[in-house]
Formats: structure tokens, sequence, C-alpha cells
């Protein structure tokens, strides 16, 4: 705006102000409101009931973080302004890709939130023009064809990482808040890529043990799986019923995909809807960890069978984990058990190990080192904690004491259909 006393802020959690007077232009485009309507954890908010953030909220905060991070490397001489305010806008539009409930819908669509992300890109070149932006620019970050996009999408250190981590733990009142201001204040780019300083490693190494202990509290939380993963069979009907164009999701938010499912007349489907609203998700009755981790499931006084099996039955079952995969698998349940195979849930978690941060890269006056080289029993140790969360669960709407009563059954069934016999 050309009046100096204008003033445009929108206030965020847990206590940010962004100016939005420069990306005015992006911000009041529908592409990017639609993101005030898709909640950033998606179907958690039915097991963690604080988890009602959304994803207009978190890019406003990757925008925020980038711009403060981007003109620090402006004065240090590490960026040129032109290559900060496109950077700051990339982490304002990172997301811009996302369907409704986040990622669930991804499985069902032959594109990701990154690849539509870069198709919405080419819709917005006149607003990132009138924000200050080159599109061209912007669209090589979406590519990662630069590697100035590590400054939002570094794995351990990027603004993405650093908002959505202080987001989470804000909302849904899980673990302690990240100290972000050490991590920030110690953080530069150097060679391509995000260093942390000497001093400050341990801020960065517990950034990094709040990310595992978010994951193992919460990101990989049983219900919150298995309400995923149900809410991915009740979108994949509706699609079936209607015959509708999968790649039309990606236009609708949680609202509207929503409305199509609570309006629908099939009775399976509202079976599901109402299910689903009412939070009676399927139970869990049969879940297949690795052997020496059976242990690790709460039992409670249900009845839930555990079973032990190796890795090699766990890398077979990843290769067999696609949407129409585990509906053929839940088919065969279904009919092994005498239910109606929509009834039966299957929920694999068979790659945690890809949760496991990696390598943060430090510096001594400008010399960098590696953490997974210097401290490699570091990061063997998150390894060896993740397989704590490697199972399989077999899940089921109503009575869990079919499944747990017929769990050999089914897991013969299951060795049997991943080609490794009883």
């Amino acid at each position: 705006m050309s009046n100096k006393y204008y003033k445009k802020f929108i206030r965020i959690p847990p206590s940010e102000s962004i100016d939005i007077r420069d990306i005015m232009p992006i911000v009041h485009h529908p592409l990017f409101q639609r993101l005030l309507h898709i909640l950033q954890l998606g179907a958690n908010l039915g097991v963690f009931p604080g988890a009602s953030h959304n994803r207009f909220e978190h890019a406003l905060g990757v925008y925020g973080k980038t711009s403060l991070f981007c003109e620090r490397l402006v004065r240090e001489s590490f960026l040129t302004r032109y290559q900060a305010k496109n950077i700051s806008l990339f982490g304002l539009l990172h997301d811009i890709g996302h369907g409704p409930f986040s990622h669930v819908i991804e499985e069902l669509t032959p594109v990701n939130h990154d690849e539509n992300g870069f198709k919405i890109i080419g819709q917005l070149n006149k607003e990132i023009k009138e924000s200050g932006g080159d599109p061209k620019f912007i669209k090589a970050l979406f590519g990662r064809k630069n590697s100035f996009y590590k400054i939002v999408m570094d794995k351990n250190l990027g603004m993405d990482k650093l908002d959505y981590l202080e987001r989470d733990v804000y909302h849904t009142g899980f673990g302690q808040r990240p100290d972000i201001k050490s991590v920030f204040d110690y953080l530069s780019f150097i060679d391509g890529h995000l260093v942390i300083d000497k001093k400050s490693l341990e801020a960065a190494k517990q950034t990094q043990r709040l990310y595992m202990y978010m994951y193992k509290e919460f990101y990989l939380h049983k219900s919150s799986q298995i309400s995923q993963r149900f809410l991915e069979k009740m979108i994949a009907m509706w699609i079936k019923l209607d015959k509708i164009n999968p790649g039309k999701l990606w236009l609708m938010n949680d609202t509207e995909l929503s409305a199509h499912i609570y309006t629908h007349k099939n009775p399976v489907l509202q079976f599901f809807y109402q299910s689903y609203k009412t939070r009676n998700l399927p139970k869990t009755g049969l879940v297949i960890r690795l052997k020496n981790r059976q242990s690790k499931e709460r039992i409670s006084g249900k009845k839930i069978k555990v079973i032990g099996e190796d890795k090699l039955f766990f890398e077979k079952f990843t290769k067999h984990s696609s949407f129409g995969e585990l509906e053929k698998l839940e088919n065969l349940i279904g009919k092994a058990v005498g239910i109606e195979p929509y009834k039966i849930v299957v929920v694999p978690m068979t790659t945690p190990w890809r949760f496991v941060p990696e390598d943060i890269l430090y510096h001594d006056d400008g010399n960098i080192f590696s953490l997974k080289k210097t401290h490699p029993e570091y990061f063997a140790a998150m390894k060896l904690e993740a397989d704590d969360y490697v199972a399989v669960r077999i899940c089921i709407i109503g009575n869990r004491g079919l499944i747990h009563k017929n769990s050999e059954l089914i897991h013969g069934l299951i060795k049997k259909h991943l080609g490794g016999g009883k």
C-alpha cells in the first residue's frame, strides 16, 4: 500500500501478528482462502479435540518465520533481497496444494499436494507479481530445483517444520513447546544447506526429539491412524458410488467434501458417516507387531490378539499397502469371518522409520560437520525406537471379539495373500 499510515495484520496463535500488506493479493485469493477450511491435522480432530487449527494459520506462520529469517540472511549477506522476497512467498504458498482433510485424499487421487500446489502456482501468477514476487523463481522452489527451498522445507530445521511443531504442540497440548528461538537465532544457510551453529546444537537436537515424541504420542497414535483410514474408506466409497473424477477433490475443502457425503442417500455411506460423526470408530481385534515388540501393545482388558512377525513380513506388507490392495484384503477378511467387508478396516503402519529425523548439519566458524557422522549412535537409537511402532491393525466396526476369535485364521489369510504361506 502506498499510504504509510495503513496497517494490516492478522493475529494467529500462539502470539504472532503477521503483516499482510505486501501479500494481500495472494491472501485474499479464493485458492488461498480455502485453506481456512482445511484442517491442519485432518481426521485427528476426532481424537484430539484441540487439533482444530487450519492450513491458513500454518501458512501465515511459515511466512512470518521465513520472512524474519530471510531478512537476517540479507543483513548477513547470505541472500539478496530478491531471493529473500521469493523464498518468503514460497513459505506462504508451500501448502497451497493441500486438499480436503490434508493428506487423506492423496491415496485416492493421481497426484499429491506438492504436484497440485505446483499447478495452482500457475493460476496465481498475477497475484504473486502484485505481491512483489517472481512466479518462475517460486516454481523452481516448488520443483526442488533451487536449494533455497530447504529454508522452508528442510526436514529438520526448515521454517515449515519449526512452525508446525510449535503450532501442533500449542493446539493439541502435547509435549513441551520447542526452543524455536535458540534454533532460529543460530541458524544459517551455507553452501545450499541449513546449518546450525555448534553453540545451539542441543536446541536443534531437542527439536528433533520433540518431533519424535509428537509422532509417537500424536501423529502415529493408533486412534488417529484408524480414524484417517476410516475416513479414506468413506471418501473412496463416495467416489465410486457417484463416479467422481478424483481430480475434482483438490478443488474442495473439508466442509464441501463432508457435505457431499452428509447429503448422500446410500445407506452404507450414511452408516459410515454417522459412525465417523459420532466417533463410533473401528475397534482393533488383531495387531501384528515385530517379534519381541508385542509387549508394546496396550491391551487394557480388551479382546485384542497380538501376534509377532519378522521384518520381512512388514516389508512385504508395505508393497501391498495401496488403497486398492488394502480393500482386497478387507474383502478377503470380511468373507472369511462372515461379515460385510466394508465393516473391516486394515490399518498398516509398516514404515515408521521414515519419521526418524534426518541428519543435522552444524558448523564451527563456518566449518560444516554432520551429526550423523560425529554421533552415529544418536540416530541409531532413534531408528531402533521406531521399531516399537511397526504394526498392522485389523479393525472392525462392531464387535472386536469376532476379529479376536478368528485372529489365527486372519493372520494366515494375510500371510497367504502376501505370498508367504501360512
